[in-house]
């Protein structure tokens, strides 16, 4: 049987992993070893005079600034699962699009004023200050957190060396680029993507086989990954 190997922050895999034994598949068939960790950043910003916060990614609530929980702010998010999130720390959150580029484009249909504070971590695939700088409608970046590199096991290098073909989900195209830099081939290896530009970091890296989900959420990951198991399997 084949192997699943999650790369993601240690409780974003276990969600993941839950998520997929829900679905059928056994736990011994899991690995998790994450290729980054997240960390808070201290930041200084003015967040009395914004309007409204853009959320891109939910690690970003982790390390929402005190003064603004609970505090009704409008909260513009990308996805439903972060929505659902900044609702719960009080922010009348709005799922708005599943990318962070269609929540560009939507934006100025429901938000004319500003200044809004898009709260990031140190890598990211849009600079929304640069998006919106020729605009009417003010962004300021703030990162909050940081992705930091992490090695993967021993025994994971040794996995993934063997000829049997492991799947990868692959949530963000940092971590598509972590696992790129690493010295190992990819071809007998099965990425299942997030999005297309994250198929495309896959591609780059080698991938032998690459599957995109057909929407950018957990669950269509899990949708795309339960039938690879017996596909690859048989």
């Amino acid at each position: 049987m084949p192997n699943i190997l999650l790369t993601r922050p240690h409780a974003q895999a276990r969600h993941f992993a839950d998520a997929l034994i829900a679905q059928g598949v056994q736990p011994d068939q899991i690995t998790i070893d994450p290729i980054m960790k997240i960390a808070p950043v201290e930041t200084a910003c003015d967040i009395s005079a914004c309007t409204g916060l853009i959320i891109t990614s939910a690690n970003a609530l982790s390390y929402l600034p005190v003064a603004l929980r609970g505090s009704r702010l409008p909260c513009y998010c990308v996805g439903d699962s972060t929505s659902q999130a900044a609702r719960a720390l009080g922010l009348n959150a709005y799922h708005l699009a599943d990318t962070a580029r269609d929540l560009c484009e939507a934006l100025p249909t429901v938000c004319q004023e500003g200044p809004l504070l898009h709260l990031r971590g140190t890598h990211t695939t849009l600079n929304m200050s640069e998006y919106f700088r020729s605009t009417p409608l003010p962004v300021e970046n703030v990162v909050v957190y940081e992705q930091i590199a992490l090695p993967l096991q021993a025994e994971t290098h040794e996995s993934l060396r063997r000829s049997s073909p492991v799947i990868l989900p692959i949530f963000s195209a940092r971590s598509a680029k972590l696992l790129g830099k690493l010295a190992l081939d990819w071809r007998p290896h099965w990425a299942v993507a997030l999005s297309p530009a994250i198929a495309a970091l896959c591609q780059e890296a080698g991938f032998g086989q690459i599957t995109t989900a057909a929407q950018p959420n957990r669950q269509a990951m899990v949708a795309v990954i339960t039938p690879l198991m017996d596909v690859k399997s048989g």
